[in-house]
């Protein structure tokens, strides 16, 4: 990384690598970095020391929400139908369960993620669609508390950022989840994985994760408790990409341009 930003004035960063301190502190030459996609603290650690620096951030807001909500409706779908376990994945042959139609789903976080899944889900016939958002956005879904969300859903979808902190979901907000719920989640930072296998493996919860955990107890758990991605692909569609890339190429040329973007987040 720190070779590859010698003498560079502008950095598109894809989502893989992360720019920390010790890399910012040697790329003397560099103005602006984008990042394409929307929570870029996690991707640069480094955006304080960034913005001693002079060094502008942009990033592309929503650009991929439409594929990331499509990813955990189809991940709440495929457990609910529990398609791993009955399919040439797993050993069941039969099994009764209820559908959509029957159950409430719980949205934690309710932006653009959030409100696009919370349609996907209306749009299926879910038997009540609910949310929970620490803003103030108003919308035709019913807003509850968290507690209530948590206590009262059978599928929840957790979509908040890793602004939420390190291990926002633990222990506690765990345990006040209702028995059998399945729950899917997008962000690895939030979630305290540790406290999740307990609950996964005592089978009082179900989940699925767009990321694969580090701890190798979960590849033992069964397929219609637990199921993950091999690494994040939420939001990796060609449109999604494409709009990504292209926010980001225009944002970065303004920034060297004029210094000035609609999308800059750090100055």
């Amino acid at each position: 990384m720190i070779a590859a930003l010698s003498g560079k004035v502008g950095y598109i960063l894809g989502g893989i690598e992360k720019v920390t301190d010790k890399v910012l502190e040697s790329a003397d030459e560099l103005k602006a970095i984008v990042f394409t996609g929307t929570a870029y603290k996690g991707f640069i650690p480094g955006w304080e020391l960034a913005a001693k620096k002079g060094i502008a951030i942009a990033n592309a807001p929503h650009a991929n929400a439409d594929a990331v909500a499509e990813w955990a409706f189809t991940a709440a779908l495929a457990m609910t139908r529990n398609l791993f376990a009955l399919g040439r994945t797993g050993d069941k042959t039969f099994q009764t369960i209820r559908g959509i139609s029957e159950q409430q789903v719980g949205i934690v976080g309710f932006g653009h993620v959030g409100s696009r899944l919370a349609d996907l889900f209306s749009g299926a016939g879910a038997k009540k669609v609910a949310y929970w958002s620490k803003s103030e956005k108003e919308s035709s879904y019913q807003k509850m508390e968290l507690d209530e969300l948590l206590k009262s859903s059978d599928i929840i979808c957790f979509c908040v950022s890793g602004e939420a902190g390190t291990g926002w979901l633990n222990k506690e907000k765990l345990s006040a989840i209702k028995d059998e719920a399945l729950i899917t989640c997008l962000t690895d930072s939030v979630v305290n994985e540790e406290d999740l296998l307990v609950e996964l493996q005592n089978g009082r919860l179900r989940a699925f994760l767009d990321w694969t955990p580090e701890d190798k107890a979960y590849k033992d758990l069964p397929l219609d408790v637990f199921y993950c991605s091999n690494e994040s692909t939420a939001y990796n569609t060609f449109e999604a990409t494409k709009r990504a890339s292209d926010w980001a190429t225009e944002s970065l040329l303004n920034l060297l341009d004029t210094g000035t973007d609609k999308h800059k987040v750090v100055e």
